[in-house]
């Protein structure tokens, strides 16, 4: 039996364990710095930089998904990003990814976005695969550009 289940504060050390697994099953190519202290003060505070849900079968923990709203200027309206969703290996393939997927895109009716986006590793053929198998298009029109703390910094301090 699946439930999903708003994250607590009191789920913080799960989370975070959940996202050092996720970092590893996907052999992420950067360093992973998120601390329980972390996900307690931006994950659970009055005005949460995004919210957690966590997938339990059998009552057992077994995955969870982090999302945040985001804002369109062409369409005018708040999207639903995801910004991760993690099921253990040994459960994947059995629907777990698909049903939180849907779950989401309730969520984001309910919030009335005219978006749910999210992103995959290029080396993560599977992930690829199901998102394309439950019709998300691939955008390739799009390039994501980041700056990390120290080429903000650099930007910053040139004063532009």
């Amino acid at each position: 039996m699946l439930e999903i289940l708003p994250a607590k504060i009191e789920d913080s050390e799960l989370l975070l364990t959940f996202i050092k697994e996720l970092a590893a099953f996907e052999n992420f190519p950067y360093e992973i710095s998120v601390t329980k202290s972390d996900i307690e003060n931006n994950l659970f505070k009055s005005n949460p930089d995004a919210e957690a849900i966590i997938c339990y079968v059998n009552k057992i923990a077994c995955g969870f998904a982090v999302f945040y709203y985001t804002f369109s200027t062409t369409t005018g309206r708040r999207g639903l990003h995801l910004d991760d969703l993690y099921i253990q290996p040994e459960l994947q393939g059995q629907g777990i990814g698909k049903k939180v997927l849907s779950y989401l895109s309730k969520l984001a009716i309910k919030q009335k976005c005219s978006r749910f986006e999210w992103w995959a590793l290029k080396t993560n053929d599977p992930a690829i695969q199901f998102y394309k198998k439950i019709g998300a298009k691939k955008l390739d029109e799009i390039c994501v550009f980041r700056m990390e703390e120290i080429e903000i910094s650099r930007l910053a301090s040139k004063g532009i």
